[in-house]
Order: structure tokens, then sequence, then C-alpha cells
């Protein structure tokens, strides 16, 4: 028996109307990714077109054709790449990319209004767009107009993130003068006054900094917002450097009130971290200037400590040096009196007579030093009292290890100091 299947004209039309959808709409969704990898093999005439005439709505490949004739010296012709960027911003009036372009191209055919226009639509719809800002400030310097790149750099440091807004600190230092940038260009918050006053202080442009500095500080006090201590540091030493040392002992002692407060200044202990308990500060602002010398090496000790958990080591291996690179800066009153002391322990600490502490003052040289500490001895207390001068501001604590006369032998052994201390003696 042969059975015969037998189809319906109407089902045979519907289904062939399916299939044909069915291809259409493929055509439809493909060609855009075809337009793309016609485009993506390269960026010439060619390319460009055959990518438009597969996807001729596409305003991505309307402005890729477009900056063909604006930019390539083979291919560069106004009139056509004016059109392509037209074609491009009917299919997509909020690109503001090609805004960009098209502001670029009216300057480059002498038109300023038009121009202008264009760039204005650009930063309107990419407002906090930096990149873009920076092509258009970059634009206005190229045709020379210098007022209005300012303007628009103002904005790009408004909106680029301090961490990458250093370009535009160069260029507004080229354009403007400091008081300028500092008054009008530069975003009046934290985050923008802390980076550009960090730009300053690696150029070394302190005078300028310190402007910034007071600016930042007076907001911060205002908003209650934390300043980074690592800048704060920065500021302590640059106004120990410019001799300001009232304002950078006040900012000294607020920082490590918060950040090391057992280590801070305070009216019971002038020192800073007389203990030695932090490394972060060591070498910044009032903190200890510690340095090496020929056969003396010096670290942080945590195994021996008289209290808390570490001490100052010194090691002198066959050293004949006057060693006297461990100091620290401290404000004084004048004619006034004041109690030090400190401890120290040694071990086989041969060939000199051992190891004081010396105050040193600013106006009169040296003042008092505690009795030494030699050979091999535990923690000991050394104390001295003193007077500073009627015009001393500041004196110098300083350890001192004394080289041994030229019959002894070197000096060799070991020392630990901790717990230092200083107070004003009513």
């Amino acid at each position: 028996m042969v059975l015969r299947l037998y189809a319906r004209p109407s089902r045979i039309a519907l289904t062939g109307i399916m299939i044909l959808g069915f291809l259409l709409a493929s055509w439809a969704a493909l060609r855009p990714w075809i337009a793309q990898r016609a485009l993506s093999r390269g960026p010439s005439d060619q390319a460009t077109r055959r990518a438009l005439a597969l996807d001729p709505g596409n305003d991505r490949i309307q402005t890729s054709l477009a900056t063909l004739y604006h930019y390539s010296l083979l291919l560069r012709d106004y009139p056509a790449a004016l059109a392509a960027y037209r074609s491009a911003l009917r299919n997509n009036p909020l690109d503001s990319a090609s805004w960009l372009h098209l502001g670029k191209l009216y300057a480059d055919m002498d038109q300023a209004r038009e121009s202008d226009q264009a760039f204005a639509l650009a930063v309107r719809l990419g407002p906090g767009n930096a990149a873009l800002l920076w092509e258009i400030a970059i634009a206005h310097l190229d045709e020379g107009r210098v007022t209005e790149a300012i303007a628009v750099l103002t904005r790009f440091l408004a909106v680029s993130p301090p961490n990458n807004a250093t370009r535009g600190y160069e260029l507004a230092h080229r354009l403007a003068p400091p008081d300028e940038v500092i008054g009008k260009m530069i975003a009046p918050d934290v985050d923008h006054y802390t980076h550009y006053t960090n730009y300053l202080l690696d150029r070394h442009l302190g005078d300028q900094a310190l402007v910034v500095w007071d600016r930042l500080d007076q907001m911060a006090a205002r908003t209650r917002e934390p300043i980074d201590p690592h800048l704060q540091l920065r500021v302590v030493d640059l106004l120990m450097a410019t001799g300001r040392l009232d304002q950078a002992y006040q900012l000294w002692t607020t920082l490590t009130t918060r950040i090391q407060p057992d280590a801070a200044p305070s009216a019971s202990n002038l020192t800073s971290n007389g203990n030695f308990e932090h490394k972060e500060t060591v070498g910044r602002g009032f903190d200890w200037r510690i340095g090496g010398a020929p056969g003396v090496a010096w670290t942080f000790d945590s195994d021996r400590a008289y209290t808390g958990r570490r001490s100052l080591r010194l090691t002198f291996v066959k050293s004949r040096a006057d060693f006297l690179n461990i100091s620290q800066l401290i404000p004084v009153q004048p004619h006034s009196m004041y109690a030090l002391q400190a401890y120290i322990k040694t071990d086989g600490l041969a060939g000199s007579k051992g190891i004081t502490v010396e105050v040193i003052d600013s106006a009169e040289g040296a003042l008092a030093k505690t009795d030494p500490v030699g050979e091999t001895r535990d923690w000991s207390p050394v104390t001295m009292t003193f007077r500073t001068s009627g015009t001393a501001r500041t004196i110098t604590l300083r350890v001192h290890g004394e080289p041994p006369p030229p019959y002894l032998p070197p000096l060799s052994g070991s020392a630990w100091i901790d717990n230092v201390s200083l107070t004003k003696v009513e």
C-alpha cells in the first residue's frame, strides 16, 4: 500500500513566509556585526564605506568615516568629514564625542562660532567626562585661545579624580599665575586640595603648598573631614624647614595625638616617641632623627625594653666615631627649668666612657649631659636638670657615644636606650 502525503498550498505559503521572515530577521541582526567586522580589519576608506553600506544607520561607522576624512593626511576632505559628522549626529544627537570632533573640525575650518557651539553641546552632554573636557581644552590651546582653554581646564580639574589630575596641574601652571590656579582653578574640597598640595610639595613649591594647606586646614575644620596624615607630616617638615616652628609643633602635636597618642608630646613628657614604640614617624617632624656612623649600627630591639614593646639598640663594632646621630628637637620656654630622665642598658661596651644623653640649647650650645653608662649594666636611670637660656626657643636632645682615645682599642659592644622623658619643672 502506498501512502501519499499532500500539503495544502496555504500551509506551504505560510512556511515560506516564515522562512523568509527568519532570514530577513537574521540578516537584520547580523548586518551590524558584519559591518563592524568589516570595519575592524582596518579603518580605511574602502572598509568604512563597505561597513556603512551594510549598516547605513550606524552612527559609529559614520563617525569613523568622518574622522578618516578629518584627520587622515592622505584622505583629508573637510566637506566630506562635515557631511559624515552631521549624518552621524542626525542618527545619534546625544553623542558627545561626535560633537567634540565636529567642534575640532569647525576650528580647523576657521569657523570659531560653530566650533564653540559644538564644544558647548559636547560639554552639556558630557559634563563629567574628564577626557572630553581635556580634549576641548587642548583644542582651544591649539587655536591660541588661552582664556577659553583655562575655563574648560578648570572644569576638567573639578570633575577629574584628584589622583588623575596631575597633567591638569601641569598645564594650569603653564597658563596661569599661581594665585589664579589656587584661587580659581582648583576645586575647593578636601580631596582636591590634598592632592594639589602633594603635587606642589613634590615639585618643591613650598610657598604655594602652604597657601593651599591653609585653605585645606580651614576647610577641614569647618567640615570636620579628616586630613591625610602623610600630608600632615610633609607639611610639618616644610614648616620646620622654613623656620615656622610654632605652627609646625602645633600641627605635629595634633597629628600625633590622633595617630599615636601614647607617643605624642604632652605636659607630662615633652618628648615625641620617647619610648621608641612607633617606627612610622621616626625621621619626621619632631620625632627622633636617627643615623648611623662608621662602625655604629642602630635598630629597634623587640627583645629588650625597659617598658613597652621595644627599645633603641646601638651596636658598636671597632668604632672610633664621635657618635652624635640620635637627636630630637623640642620647643621650650626661655629661662626655664627642665628635668630629663632616660634608661640605658649596656653589654660589653668597652673602649670609651660610655653613653650619655646631652641637651643642646639652640641659642647657647651645650647645656648639660647625664652621667655616662658603659661596660655591662642592666637598665639604669640617668637624670639631669637644666635651665634654658633667655633666648632659647628649642633644645636638642642628643645621644652621645664618645670615641675612645687613640691609645685605647676601638669601641665595641651594645647599648640600649628607652623611656626618654622631659618635663618642665614648675
